[in-house]
């Protein structure tokens, strides 16, 4: 083969080694870009979809379904009422309360016992019906009269005549008007010539008391003053 043939030769396998070389790196190329906008548009995809919920977050029907939270719980559920104070007591101011069943008379300011003593009651149990009929009345009944009684004398109609200071000092006298109509009074509390009958039946009705319990009595109570009597 001639040289110049040889060389001519020599210049067209190169050129078409190159040309080959060439084409395998377009495709190459074209391979990587190719590669690269699949890459692209993937991340594309996963930013524009929607974000898993945490695990800790619950939606739609697990939220439902999911149990009330320890706030919520403390709202919803009833809290126990501590035991709440006894309501203040109305002021009463200053009261008798006479127990027939305890032979005892109470002094009571608002509603507190602040002191008592024993007495003595009429000589038949029951409710007072008619005069004589020697009961002491149920009821409520103010004080109308406390009467200096140091000077009176009684005669129980046992033979012993007129007993002077049968009445003790004072005499506190209770308008029960409102149970007899009119029919019968003179029912009080007083003192006593006979200090062995208190705690027994032993009056016409009225209320007895050891004399100095009756002075005792006397410097807390006035007209007025509320006294229930009751069995």
């Amino acid at each position: 083969m001639p040289q110049n043939d040889l060389s001519s030769l020599r210049v067209r396998r190169k050129r078409r080694s190159y040309t080959r070389l060439f084409a395998l790196l377009c495709v190459i190329l074209t391979l990587a870009l190719g590669a690269g906008a699949y890459s692209y548009l993937g991340a594309e995809d996963e930013k524009s979809a929607p974000a898993a919920a945490p695990a800790s977050v619950k939606t739609g029907a697990q939220e439902q379904a999911a149990p009330a939270s320890a706030e919520n719980k403390t709202t919803a559920e009833p809290v126990a009422e501590t035991a709440s104070k006894p309501a203040a007591k109305a002021s009463t101011g200053t009261n008798i309360l006479i127990k027939k069943s305890e032979f005892r008379l109470y002094l009571l300011e608002d509603g507190n016992v602040v002191n008592s003593w024993p007495v003595a009651l009429g000589k038949n149990a029951g409710q007072k019906r008619v005069s004589g009929d020697m009961k002491t009345p149920d009821g409520t009944f103010p004080i109308n009269e406390v009467l200096d009684a140091s000077y009176w004398t009684h005669d129980f109609g046992d033979g012993k005549g007129e007993i002077e200071g049968a009445y003790g000092p004072y005499f506190i006298s209770l308008d029960t008007s409102n149970l007899s109509g009119g029919a019968w009074d003179g029912i009080g509390i007083h003192g006593t010539h006979d200090p062995a009958s208190i705690g027994t039946r032993a009056s016409e009705g009225c209320i007895r008391m050891h004399n100095s319990d009756l002075l005792a009595l006397k410097k807390q109570i006035s007209v007025g003053t509320q006294v229930t009597i009751e069995e």
